[in-house]
């Protein structure tokens, strides 16, 4: 969003006083070299850091023994580097936040923690878990930034999923045997059009 345009005015006799107008482009330069941090070098801690990721989704974390009580909201960020890192939002704090909520939305996240993540409560191969603290600040990166995938999405082989069983490095969503791959040029790797994957999975 741009920022609103302020004026003062100026008397007659009063000096007057010319400043270099600044190129919307210079502008956007400038905004987009301010410093954040890769998922893989964040540090443990309340640290001055900040990150910049895409939200590719968000949901509600309920206590299912304390009928669905409200503990706060999960998501998942994804960076540049193809790594996914989850983060909570804590329930006294959801409403200042879910508006801003945008799944698929890139965004910028400040004053946050960093804590490493409990092995009960790991989604995602990342270490680290991102906290929300009292005086986080998430706004949408509008300016020119990293370019980020809209998704993070990996096929491994079956002896690849042995290896990592009971690991807990890896998390796999589903798995399954694919039966066909239905597409327009399989045999091109540089190829980025959609394809169709038939997958059985057990019931």
């Amino acid at each position: 969003m741009t920022p609103p345009a302020v004026f003062a005015a100026v008397s007659a006799v009063a000096p007057v006083f010319v400043v270099p107008a600044v190129s919307a482009d210079a502008a956007v330069s400038a905004a987009a070299a301010v410093p954040y941090t890769i998922f893989g070098s964040l540090r443990l801690g309340r640290t001055a850091q900040s990150l910049v990721g895409r939200l590719i989704r968000f949901w509600d974390a309920k206590d299912i023994d304390k009928n669905g009580e409200l503990l706060g909201i999960t998501f998942l960020l994804l960076d540049e580097k193809d790594s996914v890192i989850h983060g909570f939002i804590p329930a006294n704090r959801v409403s200042h936040y879910r508006s801003s909520l945008v799944s698929g939305s890139i965004v910028r996240l400040e004053c946050f923690e960093v804590a490493r993540v409990s092995h009960m409560y790991k989604v995602t191969e990342h270490q680290f878990v991102i906290r929300f603290l009292p005086s986080t600040r998430m706004v949408g990166d509008q300016v020119v930034g990293p370019v980020i995938k809209t998704n993070g999405f990996m096929v491994r082989r079956i002896g690849h999923l042995q290896v990592l069983a009971n690991t807990n490095l890896e998390l796999p969503d589903v798995v399954g045997e694919i039966r066909s791959v239905q597409g327009s040029d399989l045999e091109n790797n540089a190829d980025t059009s959609r394809i169709l994957v038939c997958l059985l999975i057990e019931p």
